[in-house]
């Protein structure tokens, strides 16, 4: 993959990490509304985290590879060769309040979707704990 490539993904950490900060300093609230977490923010830093989330989530989907990468690119050529046309993996994360329900077209992307919801759940989880805390 090319390093363009996690760009979105960074930017979108960067703007987690920072709003986890904003909540630390207060500068930022985080509530649950139905089982919906919902950030308020009332200073610069968590303005800066909710921009950077939005810009994070716009990044991955515009520079994120469409194709699998390496490994079927022989996979890719034998089907453009046969006339096929090459078969595409997908798979996301939906959040039904703090549960996670994850999908995919094959096992190995829904498995890859299962630890990035573990990680939205465990990162869901400890901000919750850090607001009720503070």
């Amino acid at each position: 993959m090319r390093p363009i490539q996690w760009l979105g993904p960074a930017v979108l950490g960067t703007g987690v990490v920072v709003l986890a900060v904003a909540v630390g300093r207060g500068e930022a609230s985080l509530y649950l509304v139905f089982i919906v977490p919902v950030i308020a923010g009332t200073g610069p830093l968590a303005f800066l985290g909710i921009l950077l989330v939005f810009v994070g989530f716009f990044l991955t989907f515009l520079v994120w590879p469409t194709r699998t990468e390496a490994g079927s690119t022989e996979q890719v050529d034998a089907g453009r060769a046969e006339g096929l046309p090459p078969t595409r993996r997908w798979g996301g994360v939906a959040f039904l309040g703090p549960i996670p329900l994850v999908f995919g077209s094959d096992s190995r992307i829904t498995r890859a979707m299962l630890w990035v919801g573990v990680a939205l759940f465990l990162a869901l989880l400890a901000l919750t704990i850090l607001a009720l805390l503070a």
